[in-house]
């Protein structure tokens, strides 16, 4: 392998969906309910796609929602639970003193912007590829192939990981190798299978 491709939430970055719906229902009055389907709603305006900007998304929200939320309030519900894994940060530094490291998320302005302010993401990674800045979202197989063609690395010599199937299965149609993301101890056994060197 002469590139590692890593997904970031639920990989590198844990979160709770849960409380951060739960933080808008109390902000809002809404119920579960109501809230799961003003953003499925809003899911479909582009957001992660860089079609919407943050603040058409907030205004589509507070209108389904019927509040006048801020751009601050919501922004600290919106990125509330986000945490660094410290034993993957550890396992992405020993990485990248073995191979280069490509960043490949599905996110947004708001998420990403305080991920890298709060935890300096980008330490990791020689190349960002980010759904909203490309316009182009996982699992469709462009912005696989927008991977590919920055790095000038052929697919069959790149290695993704990720904890989603289908975001897995998309990688390994346009040539990838790929990981399913289970666990830092899974994670380490199967790099082991490519030869990486994964003790800390």
């Amino acid at each position: 392998m002469k590139l590692l491709v890593f997904d970031m939430g639920h990989v590198f970055i844990d979160f709770e969906w849960d409380e951060v719906c739960a933080g808008f229902c109390r902000a809002s009055g809404r119920s579960p309910a109501e809230l799961k389907a003003g953003m499925n709603h809003v899911a479909q305006l582009g957001y992660e796609s860089g079609k919407v900007s943050t603040q058409v998304f907030l205004a589509e929200l507070n209108n389904l929602l019927g509040i006048t939320m801020g751009v601050d309030q919501f922004s600290e519900l919106w990125v509330r639970t986000f945490r660094e894994n410290q034993e993957m940060a550890r396992l992405l530094a020993h990485l990248k003193t073995q191979r280069p490291l490509c960043l490949l998320s599905n996110t947004n302005e708001v998420h990403y912007e305080h991920l890298q302010k709060e935890f300096d993401v980008e330490r990791h990674f020689d190349e960002i590829v980010l759904s909203y800045k490309v316009g182009l979202v996982k699992p469709d197989p462009l912005i696989y192939e927008e991977v590919l063609q920055r790095s000038g690395i052929p697919a069959e010599h790149c290695l993704f990981i990720d904890d989603l199937e289908a975001n897995v299965a998309a990688a390994r149609q346009v040539g990838m190798q790929a990981i399913q993301f289970q666990g830092v101890a899974n994670l380490k056994a199967e790099l082991s299978k490519f030869g990486l060197n994964t003790e800390l």
